[in-house]
């Protein structure tokens, strides 16, 4: 998977004076999911707009498939892509099996993948049913069939779930997993930094038109060196807070934290190669109870580039 797919140049874009797009640089390997993340306006939806052949750049350039897009996107690429926008496409008066036959039906595509796609995003209830009559997921789930009808290489989505119910969002997330696995290509701009971390290979932090950074989601995470075991300890000696402190300095180090609650004692023993040994030294005077791994997240390290 190390054929780059789509590459992305010092691309400019300027509305009116303002700079939406600074010099973005961008390149994404076949068979990658890359999360755009970003406040709004920071230049993700224009990206995807030049991207997609619908924006012209005033400068730099676009590579899909080793091709530069100069003026628009050529056929033989409009084939391998689809794209969902954040918008609703769809024919509100048609139903929902009607408004995928007509696509279908315009790029001879058999009516076999059209009630496989319905299957797929759990639709085949609501197939008779006016599109004007679905919930905000219910659309998003049908323009996302829409887009897979003609099996492309690449899936670009903006915004997929933004304000979609918690199981439409559910839907389209296992699916786009389900994308990925067939090495298939997917750009997606979300505003849910949990999302690009469970779904994204690489996330592009895009801030004021240009890319502040671009990487795994380990590893920006590890940068923050933010990981804890937490342990959860009950005080059952009824050992003072005095005598609790003094007996944790000498076990614990800078790094580590805890806090007292009640009788609860909770430690964050910071990851590290004697960390077993400072557990059980601890479990020594105090009734272990539960424990869990925390790690950084995206919202920490988007705040951390930020600042």
């Amino acid at each position: 998977m190390n054929e780059t797919i789509i590459e992305i140049n010092n691309l400019k874009k300027s509305f009116s004076g303002f700079k939406a797009l600074r010099g973005i640089n961008l390149e994404v390997k076949k068979g990658e999911i890359i999360g755009l993340l970003g406040p709004n306006g920071a230049g993700k939806s224009t990206t995807i707009r030049i991207l997609t052949g619908l924006l012209k750049a005033d400068s730099g350039s676009v590579k899909i498939m080793g091709e530069e897009i100069k003026k628009g996107l050529p056929v033989w690429i409009k084939e391998k892509i689809a794209v969902v926008f954040e918008e609703s496409n769809l024919y509100s008066r048609l139903n929902a099996l009607d408004n995928l036959n007509l696509f279908a039906g315009i790029n001879n595509i058999e009516s076999e993948k059209v009630e496989e796609l319905l299957l797929e995003f759990q639709l085949q209830d609501s197939v008779k049913k006016e599109v004007k009559t679905f919930s905000k997921g219910m659309k998003k789930r049908l323009m996302i069939c829409r887009a897979l009808l003609s099996d492309p290489e690449i899936l670009i989505l903006d915004e997929a779930t933004g304000g979609l119910d918690p199981i439409s969002a559910e839907i389209i997330r296992k699916k786009v997993l389900a994308f990925k696995r067939n090495l298939k290509t997917v750009v997606l701009s979300t505003h849910y930094l949990e999302e690009a971390d469970r779904l994204c290979d690489k996330v592009a932090f895009i801030n004021r038109g240009k890319v502040i950074a671009f990487d795994k989601p380990s590893a920006f995470k590890d940068q923050l060196s933010h990981k804890y075991l937490k342990i959860k300890l009950i005080n059952d000696q009824q050992l003072s807070e005095a005598e609790i402190k003094k007996y944790l300095t000498a076990v614990l180090s800078e790094a580590d934290n805890y806090s007292l609650d009640s009788n609860n004692l909770i430690l964050e023993l910071k990851i590290s190669s004697n960390i077993f040994e400072k557990a059980a030294e601890i479990s020594k005077e105090f009734k272990f109870v539960d424990l869990d791994k925390i790690e950084a997240n995206l919202q920490q390290v988007f705040n951390n580039i930020n600042n």
